[in-house]
Parts: structure tokens; C-alpha cells; sequence
């Protein structure tokens, strides 16, 4: 089950974003994992630059949720907390992290011991990142790289643009844009999502293969943008 929950965070890599905009968006996904059925929704709500992006999943008696709140301006996320919840997978776990950027501070609301100090002005939760990922993309930016809260270390996460796909959705056929996560040399792990412009750059695909062969695979099933559903033909 340790795997499972590797699996379901890899699995948030992207958000939705028009230009350098965010519009209010529920996806659903559904994948299986070693025979499990996972099914998961990612919803962001907000107005004015003040947003929230929440994910929750589930699968026979496992949950994750998590969640963050963050600001929008000018094509920049801000993180202001941020929030993760797992159940039945091993040990239950709870984090929760305050950002107070102008200070260089992330608290750690549950464990003082792990606040993080002088953390960059430009510091993402593993939440956040995913909608600043698909903002830049959205921008037609090629460097992008992110440094992300994780406990009391900062993780540099870097990904590539790799091409071009038509994949075949419930929703319809869709051009969807190819896109790598980069890792170390010798590390034996590959994600890869598929995002599509079309439908406000939603996450479509994603592959995540493990060091021991292990290949999953996630699609999506559903997606409203504004509360409208959305299909190939809009």
C-alpha cells in the first residue's frame, strides 16, 4: 500500500489555467493500482486571486486527501496553507504547513521542530506547484523547475516539454501536450503526463514507472470548467 499512496501523489502534477488566468475546474480520474480501483477528484474554487485546490482519493478502505490555499497574481502562486491527510495507507499521517513568505518562513503547524527557515520567496507546496506548473506552461515558459515544501527539506522538481499527443478521452479526442518529470541519471523512476490546452491545460494521462518495472496509469473521466462539462467538440 506504501506504493499506492507513491502512486496518487505523482499523480498531481498539473493543474488548469487559461494564459495567465484560473478558472474554477472539477476532474475526476480513475485508474487501477495492483487490482485496486482508485478513483480521485481534484476541484479548484476561488475568486479574485484567492484559490483553493483540493484532492481527495480513495480506494477499498485508503483514503488521501490534501488541500492548499494559495494567491494568484500576475501568473505567480503564492502558498498560504496547506494541508495533507492519508488513512489505510500503513501508518495514518497528518501534515499542515503555514507559508509566510515575506518572513522566509514555512511553519509546521503539528511539529515546530520541522519549520523551514530562509526558505526562497518563490517556495511551492506540493499542492501549489501543480497549478504554477500548468500556469508556465499556459505562458509557453520552457524552464520549469520549482522549489517545493517537503518536511523540513526544499525538493527541486524540474520537468520537460517532450511533444505533442492526440489521445483518445471518455470525453473525446483530445491534443494534449507531452510533458516529463527529469530526475537523476541513475534514477530507474519515469512519470510522464499528458495535459490539454483545449480543456484550460487539464491533466489527461499520466504514467508513473517504478524502479522494479511496475508501470500505472491514471485517465481522466470527467471534467467541468465554471460548472460546464466539458467535451472534444467545445
Amino acid at each position: 500500500m506504501r506504493l499506492l499512496s507513491t502512486f496518487l501523489f505523482l499523480f498531481l502534477i498539473t493543474g488548469q489555467a487559461i494564459a495567465a488566468e484560473l478558472e474554477p475546474f472539477k476532474a475526476t480520474y480513475a485508474a487501477r493500482f495492483n487490482g485496486i480501483s482508485i478513483t480521485a477528484t481534484r476541484e479548484l474554487s476561488g475568486q479574485d486571486g484567492n484559490w483553493r485546490l483540493d484532492f481527495d482519493s480513495s480506494a477499498l478502505f485508503a483514503s488521501i486527501k490534501e488541500y492548499s490555499r494559495f494567491t494568484s497574481q500576475g501568473g505567480h502562486i503564492t502558498p498560504h496553507h496547506y494541508e495533507y491527510r492519508r488513512k489505510g495507507l500503513g501508518r495514518d499521517r497528518t501534515t499542515a504547513l503555514n507559508f509566510e513568505p515575506s518572513k522566509g518562513l514555512v511553519l509546521n503547524v503539528h511539529n515546530p521542530e520541522r519549520n523551514l527557515e530562509d526558505a526562497p520567496p518563490n517556495i511551492l507546496d506540493k499542492v501549489s506547484y501543480q497549478i504554477q506548473l500548468a500556469l508556465d506552461i499556459a505562458a509557453g515558459k520552457t524552464d520549469l523547475q520549482y522549489k517545493v515544501a517537503d518536511g523540513k527539506k526544499i525538493r527541486d522538481y524540474k520537468f520537460n516539454q517532450v511533444g505533442t499527443e492526440t489521445l483518445k478521452t471518455p470525453l473525446g479526442p483530445v491534443e494534449t501536450i507531452k510533458v516529463a518529470r527529469v530526475r537523476s541519471k541513475d534514477s530507474g523512476r519515469e512519470t510522464t503526463v499528458w495535459i490539454a490546452p483545449q480543456w484550460n491545460y487539464a491533466l489527461v494521462k499520466l504514467i508513473q514507472r517504478e524502479e522494479n518495472g511496475k508501470r500505472y496509469q491514471i485517465n481522466l473521466t470527467n471534467l467541468s470548467i465554471n460548472g460546464e462539462k466539458v467535451a472534444a467538440s467545445q
